[in-house]
């Protein structure tokens, strides 16, 4: 078998590991996504979005303090559909599409787990940008359904990215604490947060986004949460941006200024 058709092979199984069924485009636009084509009876997610949990064996304590880069490395796909649903307050490993009670048309995904580590939200995304990109501009809401008695979690979505579908890394700078998303209903917002990748994204390349929620370790069900209003833009490599700029015909204007 041809080296590079195993790399390819390698590539492609460990997606599917990841959870990741259809990549969408990120290109020069920007990708965003608010889940409203889920309607009020959708049941799977839009393209290029997933849900996984912790894998048997994992507990409620598995995260007490902490979410490590294995542990979301070892999470898998769930086995079932999205319920749909107005006002979620159970636990359920296969996740909501979900709304605030007395509105069905602004909906979300959300994640309740229980009797493992926690719940995913992933998102792939494919560069069409035609240009190679290190950092992203990330924003998200975190929508709060219930009100939890006691801070028995690890509070809010921690996001976590991926290059190659296998290894994964905490973007620690976004994990919320409980005074950014407290145990109350209401929405935590997180807008235009620079991501540095640990390696540049080659056109046609993806990158995994990952939004985990661990799951609690005392009382259930624990605070139910979701994620919505997603938007993500690749911030161009500086070799992109002056190429952008000669396409432009600005460079030769800025030199002239420089030398001035």
């Amino acid at each position: 078998m041809p080296k590079r058709f195993k790399l390819t092979l390698i590539a492609a199984l460990a997606f599917a590991a990841a959870g990741s069924t259809q990549a969408v485009g990120l290109d020069s636009a920007g990708y965003a996504q608010n889940f409203d084509s889920l309607g009020s009876s959708g049941t799977t997610p839009p393209a290029g979005w997933s849900m996984l949990i912790g894998p048997t064996g994992t507990s409620n304590t598995t995260w007490a303090t902490t979410i490590s880069d294995s542990g979301v490395a070892a999470m898998v796909a769930t086995a079932g559909a999205l319920t749909a649903v107005t006002g979620p307050s159970a636990n359920n490993n296969n996740g909501y599409n979900a709304a605030l009670a007395g509105q069905t048309t602004d909906r979300l995904l959300a994640t309740a787990p229980t009797t493992v580590s926690g719940a995913a939200i992933q998102l792939s995304l494919t560069n069409t940008t035609g240009a190679s990109f290190s950092q992203l501009l990330v924003s998200y809401d975190t929508q709060r359904f219930t009100t939890a008695t006691t801070a028995n979690q690890l509070p809010g979505y921690w996001l976590f990215y991926s290059l190659d579908g296998i290894s994964w890394t905490n973007v620690a700078a976004l994990n919320p604490t409980l005074v950014e998303v407290p145990n109350s209903v209401g929405v935590s917002a997180v807008r235009n947060s620079l991501v540095t990748l640990a390696a540049p994204v080659a056109v046609n390349h993806a990158v995994l986004l990952r939004w985990v929620d661990d799951n609690a370790q005392q009382t259930s069900p624990d605070q139910i949460i979701g994620l919505n209003n997603v938007s993500v833009s690749a911030v161009p490599e500086p070799a992109a941006g002056l190429l952008m700029l000669a396409g432009l015909g600005l460079l030769p204007f800025a030199s002239r200024r420089r030398r001035g």
